[in-house]
């Protein structure tokens, strides 16, 4: 598998995480077992769908997608996508 499509792999990826994540967030999980349950559920939906990394990358593909995970949630964040109690958009 070529560098390109590793690449292409991971951005696919990324867009399974933003449901999972609103669907884990909606259940007000605490942060690490959120992620914890949110990488549990992206690699039973790739595996789902057929998305397959190569071989030499199995062994680093958690803590891949946990970076992958840790972005898209970040990115969310800045954007203000995500309400979290004791902020506030009022006054």
């Amino acid at each position: 598998m070529s560098f390109f499509k590793v690449l292409n792999a991971l951005v696919t990826a990324a867009g399974f995480i933003v449901p999972l994540a609103l669907l884990f967030e909606a259940e007000e999980i605490p942060g690490e077992e959120k992620k914890k349950a949110v990488l549990a559920q992206l690699k039973a939906q790739l595996d789902k769908v057929g998305l397959k990394f190569p071989e030499w990358l199995q062994r680093f593909i958690d803590p891949i997608l946990e970076l992958l995970i840790d972005a898209v949630v970040f990115w969310l964040n800045k954007t203000g996508f995500f309400e979290h109690g004791g902020e506030s958009s009022e006054g």
